[in-house]
């Protein structure tokens, strides 16, 4: 498995790739709707959970969830564009958020595995937006291919929602401590999250933990 630098005018960030590459003439995927695959383009995805909801689901232990998309210039021949992601994620108990970051493709396979069986089952289509998440989300000089987790991304009901589908566990850092890695496991109430698109700004602390 490979690892590309997505630079997107941010510093060079080392993402699992493999077959996370998008080729200029792959056809248009509901990824798409939520950021046009062009070198240097970016999107923010934000939830935070109120008070009310996590009483009303006391066995969520996610508070709040940040995904920050960008894509890579194109390179190679045929050109190619990466979509990186970097996730943050804050939980109960826990006052500092972990980080994750990997390499998204859209899949018509993407809930299915080399046994053809289902990844994620809280995941009911078989197509999606798998992303490979690195098992050392500190790396950005050293290269490695262990691979950190698995997640899905797909489009809500318009361009502005984005759904994330987690494995049962991602290898994530705090950012104070990039070089211990941290095997977080999540509960079948921490599975599946409904985000919707914030501002730029609203993603810059899941850039620096990445970049820096």
């Amino acid at each position: 498995m490979r690892r590309l630098n997505l630079a997107a005018g941010v510093g060079a960030i080392a993402l699992l790739a493999g077959a996370c590459n998008v080729t200029a003439a792959q056809a248009a995927s509901p990824l798409d709707d939520l950021i046009a695959p062009k070198a240097g383009n970016s999107a923010c995805f934000t939830r935070v959970y109120d008070a009310d909801h996590l009483h009303n689901n006391p066995k969520q232990t996610t508070t709040a969830m940040v995904v920050w998309l960008t894509y890579d210039k194109a390179y190679g021949d045929p050109a190619v564009l990466a979509l990186g992601l970097g996730i943050g994620i804050s939980r109960k108990g826990d006052s500092l958020p972990l980080f994750a970051q990997g390499g998204c493709a859209w899949d018509e396979r993407a809930n299915r595995d080399t046994s053809d069986r289902r990844m994620i089952e809280e995941f009911k289509k078989e197509a999606g937006g798998g992303c490979m998440m690195s098992a050392r989300p500190d790396v950005f000089d050293v290269l490695s291919a262990e691979e950190g987790g698995y997640l899905i991304l797909d489009r809500g009901k318009d361009s502005d929602t984005l759904v994330v589908y987690l494995e049962d566990y991602l290898t994530m850092v705090k950012q104070a401590d990039r070089a211990k890695q941290l095997d977080i496991t999540f509960g079948a109430a921490d599975r599946v999250f409904l985000l919707r698109r914030a501002a730029a700004k609203d993603c810059d602390f899941v850039e620096r933990a990445m970049t820096r």
